[in-house]
């Protein structure tokens, strides 16, 4: 058994995260396009930083928010 890079729970078949943090990355991925729509010219940095900002985002889509972040840093 694998465990989720973001958390200790069982990764999700084919997935280095849970299925919750899966759930988080795909709707972050998603998101993007109609933020991008709604802000105009936002780049995927910026956008993660509004949603690491943003109080209405929840702990899952923080967490893959933070970590997709460190991944550009990196």
């Amino acid at each position: 058994m694998t465990t989720c890079l973001l958390c200790k729970r069982e990764c999700a078949v084919s997935s280095n995260l849970c299925g919750y943090h899966l759930n988080a990355k795909r709707n972050v991925q998603s998101g993007y396009e109609r933020w991008s729509e709604a802000y105009g010219d936002i780049t995927w940095k910026e956008y993660l930083q509004k949603l690491l900002q943003s109080a209405e985002t929840g702990q899952w889509a923080k967490e893959v928010s933070q970590s997709l972040s460190k991944e550009l840093a990196d």
